[in-house]
């Protein structure tokens, strides 16, 4: 093993335990190598240092605390057992290792890190990954170029870009080949502008480019048609060949005021809406909203970040069956808070999910998250073995080529057997191409996936295609369960829906149960399962082991 050599004097503090463990060094080369018997020593000896690493003996985590507090300007590395690894690096150490004799570039890797750890608490003007300009720094340079556009009288034009479909890349080809291409999609960029062009990466998939001077709003929209054909063509990343589209929203100078604020602002704002617009992959910022498309707009805009923000949550509806009150599974729905909405409907963010075509990557979240907690309740026995979680689908998903093979992989991650998922599907959806929602299905039963009809009775109303579907249970909408005490139409609808759900092999699962009356109606009808607010409002994963122990 090689020794391991640093630069000429960089100094190394070694705090010894009561077990003498730092008596059996490596030979490190080219550091100056100090000696303590207690905390209190080595901290008034780092305080005199500028740079240095510390290396201590120990599983204290409180130590590793205060440590680095007190010496926030030097790497500090732990040697402990590996039990005690994620505590210690939880409390501040940037390396931990076994035995410092295994690992020769340990204490490399801790000044690596704590120099990255220095550029993030000085907000580095530079993307670490593609060496653009950051975002504190294109602001600076909008605000300059808005100065000179005043004084000058030129025009200043300010792209907000972004890639759609980026998250779906990183899960189809890996998070290393997204940084690739995120790499090659800065230096196209980079080869198609001028000297005098600044280019920024925003953060996540999103760039910036900012023109000066411009001479007019038809020549930066000529330079989008430009970056829409370059970004075009296809990208070669890790051997594969990786087809991008992009959505481009511009401001100009004039049109924002001359407010940097305001041209970043519009920018981001008119990128976000061009996925509503399908005649071009670009938008000029138009300030001509009323009052619900500013609000829709802002939604959009919150939605694409909701998810980096963790401002997106599940909670979970318990399914109940009606004879004999047995825990039967759950429903996953998704929650959205608002950093100032609050919580927002999702009959209000469903439908803009759905036209941005953000639904399919938050969808598919959402199946990755709630299967991944639907196996830790099984592992833990919190819910009985013949439980199952259902989850929705949109029609987005449904229509994906390759649904079986993420469905296949979500359970796989999870750990989660396909007898406990069963897929929702609107009647909407599978009527929209019935032969190839027939194909779909098969494949989902194939993989042993089960497979219900949403809110049945709401969409074409047909029961003549129900007995050639592959399917598993129907899922009648609250619309005909709340007042099936009151009214003998709604009465008779669900009687009838139910029956013939029996004949044809299916089970039934009624929404929207708000109270005893209507339960004792549907278990006369021979309803197999229900949920609602009756048992329980849909609630968040703590809370779940307390509602199953009630049906119990």
């Amino acid at each position: 093993m090689q020794p391991t050599s640093a630069s000429p004097g960089m100094p190394l503090l070694v705090l010894r335990d009561p077990a003498g463990q730092a008596d059996s060094l490596p030979e490190y080369h080219g550091y100056l190598l100090q000696e303590f018997n207690e905390p209190e020593e080595l901290i008034q000896a780092g305080l005199t240092l500028a740079e240095g690493i510390i290396v201590i003996f120990t599983g204290d985590d409180v130590l590793v605390q205060q440590l680095r507090s007190a010496l926030p300007d030097l790497a500090l590395v732990a040697v402990a057992p590996a039990v005690q690894h994620m505590p210690l690096l939880a409390a501040g150490a940037l390396e931990v290792c076994a035995d410092l004799h295994h690992d020769p570039g340990l204490l490399h890797r801790a000044m690596v890190r704590l120099q990255a750890e220095r550029i993030r608490r000085l907000g580095s003007h530079r993307d670490e990954l593609t060496g653009l300009a950051s975002r504190h720094l294109m602001h600076d340079r909008v605000q300059h170029a808005l100065k000179q556009s005043r004084r000058r009288n030129t025009g200043v034009a300010l792209f907000s870009l972004g890639i759609s479909r980026f998250r779906m890349i990183n899960e189809l080809h890996g998070l290393q080949a997204g940084d690739d291409l995120l790499i090659a999609c800065a230096r196209r960029l980079q080869s198609l502008l001028r000297c005098s062009d600044s280019i920024a990466r925003m953060g996540g998939d999103q760039f910036a480019v900012l023109l000066e001077p411009v001479t007019d709003t038809a020549s930066a929209l000529a330079v989008a048609d430009k970056i829409n054909a370059e970004l075009s063509r296809p990208f070669i990343i890790r051997g594969r060949e990786v087809f991008i589209s992009v959505r481009i929203g511009i401001e100009t100078a004039e049109r924002s005021g001359h407010d940097a604020d305001n041209m970043v602002r519009h920018a981001e704002l008119a990128m976000h809406q061009v996925n509503s617009d399908d005649s071009s992959s670009y938008r000029l910022y138009q300030d001509s909203q009323g009052p619900e498309d500013r609000v829709r707009a802002a939604l959009e805009s919150g939605l694409h970040n909701a998810l980096e923000q963790n401002e997106l949550r599940l909670v979970y509806q318990p399914q109940v069956s009606v004879d004999g009150g047995e825990f039967t599974g759950v429903e996953v729905l998704l929650r959205w808070a608002h950093p100032l909405l609050g919580d927002v409907s999702p009959a209000v963010f469903i439908p803009v999910m759905e036209e941005t075509g953000l639904i399919a990557r938050f969808g598919e979240w959402a199946l990755r998250q709630s299967c991944q907690q639907f196996a830790f309740w099984l592992q833990q026995g919190t819910v009985p073995q013949s439980a199952k979680l259902s989850v929705n689908l949109s029609p987005k998903q449904f229509s994906q080529p390759d649904l079986s093979q993420r469905i296949c992989s979500a359970l796989t991650d999870a750990g989660l057997s396909p007898q406990h998922l069963t897929l929702e599907i609107t009647e909407s959806t599978l009527m929209r191409n019935i032969a190839a929602g027939v194909s779909v299905l098969n494949e989902l039963r194939n993989l042993g996936v089960s497979t219900a009809i949403d809110d049945f009775g709401t969409g074409y109303s047909s029961l003549a295609y129900l007995k050639d579907l592959p399917i598993d249970y129907l899922k009648i909408d609250r619309m005909f369960v709340k007042d099936i005490v009151s009214s003998s139409h709604d009465a008779a609808i669900a009687s009838s829906i139910i029956a013939l759900a029996h004949n044809l092999g299916l089970k039934v699962i009624a929404e929207g149960v708000e109270d005893e009356e209507v339960l004792d109606v549907l278990e006369v009808f021979g309803c197999d399962q229900y949920q609602g607010f009756y048992y329980a409002r849909p609630v968040e994963a703590s809370e779940l082991p307390t509602l199953v122990r009630r049906c119990a």
